[in-house]
């Protein structure tokens, strides 16, 4: 597939996790942040056909245009630790199917993969940002993944059932499309 092709697609799909924010957006966001919702599963796609650089790429992308839609910088930090890191790291998941193949579970462990990652940079930026907010006597860090997880978690739950439903038909595309 030529870089021009590649480019158009992951741009399209880059759109298409836009839109999908866009249709989440009736779902109360929480108070410091996060939403949940399918927008991740274009950005992991991106990174399963394309690899992980044009799956960082997209990310990075999708984290700006974002930050642009209902985004809030709480700290100059928040721009990487939650919209460029968090959404750029989701191109990572590209190497389950280079390590594993292009099988049904793969692709699971790819979705359960962007979302660890992207837990791990919001944990951080809760941590470091967020602190304030955890109860007296816990553990910022307990406090930092009990809030990622409140919606970081049914997302992932949606986003595995819909994506493995897309598997199959993103596989016979990858057959149509070979020239």
């Amino acid at each position: 597939m030529n870089r021009t092709r590649i480019l158009v697609e992951v741009a399209i799909l880059v759109a298409m996790a836009f839109v999908l924010e866009l249709g989440f957006s009736f779902l109360p966001a929480m108070p410091q942040g996060g939403r949940i919702g399918v927008s991740m599963l274009p950005l992991i796609v991106i990174a399963w056909r394309h690899g992980i650089g044009f799956g960082i790429i997209g990310g990075v992308v999708y984290g700006l245009l974002n930050l642009m839609l209902d985004g809030v910088l709480y700290h100059w930090a928040s721009f990487f630790l939650d919209y460029t890191i968090a959404f750029g790291v989701i191109g990572f998941s590209g190497i389950a199917k280079k390590l594993f193949g292009d099988k049904v579970y793969v692709f699971g462990l790819a979705i359960l993969l962007a979302f660890v990652f992207r837990f791990i940079s919001h944990t951080v930026s809760g941590v470091l940002l967020f602190g304030e907010y955890a109860p007296a006597g816990q553990n910022v860090w307990i406090y930092s993944m009990g809030y990622q997880l409140t919606y970081l978690l049914p997302a992932f739950v949606i986003t595995l059932l819909v994506g493995l439903g897309v598997y199959f038909p993103l596989k016979s595309l990858d057959a149509d499309l070979e020239f």
